[in-house]
């Protein structure tokens, strides 16, 4: 019984220290990385990475902020280390296989080459670290696990990092859709 409520208070404790910290490692943390969503991952994994530290509850408060704040930062660079590894490769060279279709007409081919641009460029708005996991996974065919151990994330921080972003291209590109619909039906 007495192991149960030390977790509890453990938890509890936790739960306060997120609240009061945080809103500020989020602040410094979204300064320092290209995307919101790359900044609450790292969040995210300040603080898994407080849950499984085993000396993090022996700590004193301050040395839980500090720590806290230097895993926070130790996540920011190793951010900036694997967005120097990322090897983007130019979408036509992804997919030349599937663009050349010479039996297609030349208007279908300039269709499917204006398709693939607007697609290339929604991609290159995305974070480094989402357009990595995409070509992991669209490309080289990748599970989430597998991408997990190549990033160097958990496997929930992959599948939702996946998962927002596909939702982010859709959204953009239906968006981009619309706008375009909107400009050729008052041209005319």
């Amino acid at each position: 019984m007495n192991e149960q409520r030390s977790v509890a208070l453990d938890s509890a404790h936790l739960a306060h220290l997120y609240q009061q910290s945080a809103p500020k490692i989020l602040d410094y943390v979204y300064r320092q990385v290209p995307s919101f969503q790359d900044a609450e991952d790292i969040l995210i994994d300040v603080f898994v990475a407080a849950l499984e530290s085993e000396s993090f509850a022996s700590l004193t408060a301050q040395e839980q902020q500090a720590w806290l704040w230097r895993v926070a930062r130790n996540k920011v660079i190793d951010t900036y280390r694997r967005m120097q590894r990322v090897h983007r490769l130019p979408l036509e060279q992804i997919d030349v296989d599937l663009v050349e279709d010479t039996s297609a007409p030349p208007e279908q081919m300039s269709i499917h080459q204006e398709e693939d641009d607007d697609l290339a460029l929604l991609i290159e708005r995305l974070s480094p670290l989402q357009q990595q996991v995409l070509y992991l996974r669209f490309s080289e065919n990748l599970r989430c696990a597998q991408i997990a151990v190549r990033v160097g994330k958990p496997e929930g921080s992959i599948r939702s990092l996946l998962s927002r972003a596909l939702k982010l291209l859709r959204r953009n590109y239906h968006e981009q859709e619309r706008k375009g619909d909107n400009h050729h039906g008052s041209a005319r």
